[in-house]
């Protein structure tokens, strides 16, 4: 695998039971690069991203990240392996998951004290420095009830990155919020792009896929169809599956029952 390239998948197959989520898909992703996967629910996009961090095993196809191998068919990976990548990959999911009975600061620094090790005067500093990323400061000695979605959702953000990962993967971030706390948190994840962190997100949000991504990935029909070029593939689709539900979900006057329509084919969110 090129130095460049931190995540490289070949052929991979994920099945629940005799559900197929997705096969054969293929998807190299570079250090800085900032990839979007989008597509209709069902596709197998946020299965895919849990593959990469060693959520969940799959079935065919090889991984290869940050210089490990897992192999299709391992149900256990080597405990050192999956805990070397999970130190190292950051993930943020739909829902926030922070601990009501810590503050903003506890909920950040809890990691980097336990599984790294830094000292609480550091992992303090550090937090303080991604709140004031993500406009949190004067919220750092609050608990999580007293926080909007948004505001809970800019704190995982937070506690994802304060253990310095290599790569960030985002599982639709704003999925959960309501559409007025949505900005703010894709505000958030714009500003880190822009540091040139390496990000793959899942993503409902085609403007701000074209604005923060540098290639787009689209998965229908439980594979990936298209690639590319994320202005290349969001504007000028060159696959009719991609063309269909990018005319359906950019269009202005969309009605809630066509969405629902292209939202479900293949089934729940997979």
């Amino acid at each position: 695998m090129s130095n460049n390239i931190v995540v490289s998948a070949k052929g991979m197959t994920k099945r629940f039971g005799k559900t197929l989520v997705f096969e054969d898909v293929t998807l190299n992703v570079h250090k800085s690069e900032v990839v979007a996967i989008i597509g209709p629910s069902g596709a197998g996009k946020s299965t895919f991203i849990r593959c990469i961090n060693g959520l969940v095993p799959f079935e065919h196809g090889t991984l290869e990240i940050l210089g490990h191998t897992i192999t299709g068919g391992q149900k256990h990976p080597p405990r050192a392996v999956l805990q070397n990548i999970r130190t190292r990959v950051g993930m943020v999911f739909q829902g926030f998951n922070l601990f009501p009975h810590l503050t903003v600061m506890e909920n950040i620094i809890l990691a980097p004290m336990e599984v790294k090790k830094v000292s609480r005067d550091d992992a303090v500093r550090r937090a303080q420095e991604l709140l004031d990323i993500v406009g949190l400061v004067n919220k750092a000695d609050m608990y999580p009830k007293r926080l909007s979605g948004g505001e809970q959702q800019r704190v995982a953000i937070c506690r994802a990155l304060a253990m310095e990962p290599e790569i960030m993967l985002f599982d639709e971030p704003t999925s959960a919020l309501d559409p007025e706390l949505v900005g703010e948190v894709l505000a958030a994840i714009k500003r880190l792009a822009r540091q040139g962190g390496t990000m793959i997100l899942v993503t409902h949000e085609m403007q701000f896929a074209k604005e923060v991504a540098d290639t787009v990935v689209f998965m229908a029909d439980h594979r990936v169809v298209e690639s590319g070029a994320a202005r290349q593939v969001l504007e000028n689709p060159k696959s009719e599956r991609a063309q269909q539900f990018l005319q359906r979900v950019l269009r202005p006057t969309e009605t809630a029952d066509e969405m629902d329509a292209v939202e479900a084919q293949g089934g729940d969110a997979l």
